[in-house]
């Protein structure tokens, strides 16, 4: 097969470039690309890293906020073969320095406002050999600390491709994308071209049909999966990706009516922070947005109805993750979340499969419908390696011919309808007097009352009983108490082995770095 049949995410991008040159590509805080102006400088870009000695196979770290210059930096290392890894920004240059060593990237790429912290990293990891700096609108750290060989996008000019680069293929490892776990190092999960093309094609599907003329604010940070599965799609068609640094309520619903965003994508806590801002109060114009779509979280039934009613009628939910790309996992939208359905996360993306199991068992110990188990995934955009972790990648995906199962660690159920319904983590799964309890249950009866904000369960240590049921709660005022809280739940449907034994009254839950709640923290924390 000629490397121009080859599903890649470089051919891609250069088909888009092809058929819509003068489209706008990718707009930040100060800069704004066509796809013919962002394809140049991705070329020259690209030179530079062949001149910093990155080859097909290398990898390419990039410490970068959200921006036009990130793009740059990213589909040059496509350009090449070599595999980008965007870095948590947010970790310091010592936790990040384990992850560094064992991606062994030829090149690091930071932003000039990370300047001291990147100078840290290349001082921990010597495996770096190569620096470019980048100016995005973030304000640069006045202290110059590193000498990078040049300073993207400024000084690209000088920096001419004279080369033909790598034949690059479908089956050929494409980006390393970095896992957000709670503790030591974050999983690089490796995609391939065709993994993460199929997510940009599916994930036209799960936008309900992208076209060159749509526009999306991108607010997800560059290491997370999101940032692939929200951009990819629209970069695909020839659309507009608009990208800022930083979340503020105020400047992004600014930004949507500036730029004339069709698509509003942000987790729940986002939606609940814009309607606050008055989003829903006529005060912006927002009338550009025929889709809003969420993930990372449930969401409340009356955020939905104030996006419904004040943003659009029509509504995208994904239940996804960094080894599933966008075109795997489950996905609803408006006519799916309705009565009982508003509690599911959708039937599975269009091409892909949803099995539940016996915990720790494979794909043929299938339960039935109803039944609740851990759920697996297979379809066309699911990773199946994890980098320089053999081990960890025999444990979480499962070969099937040419398919491959992803075990989620999740559990949940399917209806009779496939409608699925996560019910929490196989590690968050309660065991007292041997007896299942599932945290998610109970934290539904606890939201139910009125005095209750936020609300995580978890097992604690039990001699007599193996666990106990304890509540972290917080509350919207002083007056709320364990007594309260008690009778309330002797009230309710739940079992009484479900009910919480001890309550925990707490100013906020720990949360990972995607927004989740951290049970793990609160297990490590609790007081008996």
């Amino acid at each position: 097969m000629r490397e121009s049949d080859q599903i890649t995410v470089r051919e891609m991008f250069h088909r888009a470039v092809r058929w819509f040159p003068d489209h706008e590509a990718a707009v930040d805080e100060t800069t704004r690309y066509t796809y013919r102006e962002l394809l140049e400088g991705v070329r020259r870009c690209a030179a530079l890293y062949h001149g910093l000695g990155v080859r097909k196979g290398d990898r390419v770290a990039l410490m970068l906020y959200p921006s036009t210059v990130h793009c740059i930096a990213l589909f040059a290392a496509f350009e090449l073969g070599a595999l980008p890894a965007a870095l948590h920004v947010r970790e310091t240059a010592k936790a990040l320095s384990p992850m560094v060593d064992r991606l062994s990237p030829r090149v690091l790429v930071y932003d000039a406002a990370m300047e001291a912290k990147a100078a840290e990293l290349v001082d921990l990891c010597p495996v770096v050999t190569g620096v470019v700096r980048a100016r995005s609108s973030v304000a640069a750290e006045d202290a110059v600390a590193l000498q990078p060989a040049a300073e993207i996008p400024g000084d690209l000019k000088d920096y001419p491709i004279d080369f033909e680069p790598m034949p690059v293929y479908e089956s050929d490892p494409a980006a390393i994308v970095l896992s957000s776990g709670t503790t030591g190092i974050p999983k690089g999960i490796v995609h391939t071209n065709s993994t993460l093309t199929h997510g940009a094609r599916g994930g036209i599907y799960n936008y309900n049909g992208l076209k060159p003329s749509d526009a999306l604010l991108n607010i997800f940070t560059t290491s997370f999966v999101a940032w692939y599965n929200a951009s990819l799609p629209f970069f695909n068609v020839g659309a507009k990706l608009v990208f800022r640094s930083k979340w503020d309520p105020k400047a992004y619903l600014e930004a949507v009516q500036a730029e004339r965003a069709t698509v509003a994508f942000l987790v729940p806590t986002m939606w609940r922070m814009l309607f606050a801002q008055g989003a829903d109060s006529g005060a912006y114009d927002l009338g550009s947005i025929r889709l809003a779509a969420f993930a990372g979280e449930v969401m409340d039934p009356t955020t939905l109805q104030r996006i419904q009613k004040g943003i659009s009628p029509h509504l995208m939910q994904i239940y996804g993750t960094t080894e599933l790309g966008a075109s795997a996992g489950a996905v609803a939208f408006e006519e799916d979340m309705v009565g009982e359905k508003l509690a599911s996360v959708g039937k599975p993306m269009l091409n892909a499969d949803i099995r539940i199991i016996e915990p720790g068992g494979t794909r043929r110990d299938e339960l039935a419908r109803g039944q609740c188990g851990e759920v697996i995934i297979r379809g066309p955009s699911v990773a199946n390696l994890v980098w320089n972790d053999p081990a960890t990648a025999r444990r979480i995906f499962e070969p099937d011919g040419s398919d491959t199962w992803w075990h989620s660690g999740d559990m949940g159920r399917l209806d009779e309808e496939g409608y699925l319904y996560l019910e929490g983590r196989v590690d968050d799964m309660i065991i007292s007097g041997g007896i299942n309890i599932m945290p998610a249950r109970v934290e539904e009866v606890l939201l139910a009352h009125p005095e209750v904000a936020e609300v995580a369960v978890v097992g604690v240590p039990d001699e007599e009983w193996g666990q106990r049921v304890k509540a972290f709660v917080v509350s919207r005022g002083p007056a709320l108490t364990s007594e309260d809280l008690d009778r309330f739940m002797k009230e309710s449907e739940l079992a009484d082995y479900q009910r919480p034994r001890l309550y925990d009254f707490v100013e906020g839950l720990p949360r990972t770095a995607t927004g989740k709640v951290n049970r793990k923290a609160l297990r490590g924390g609790s007081r008996s």
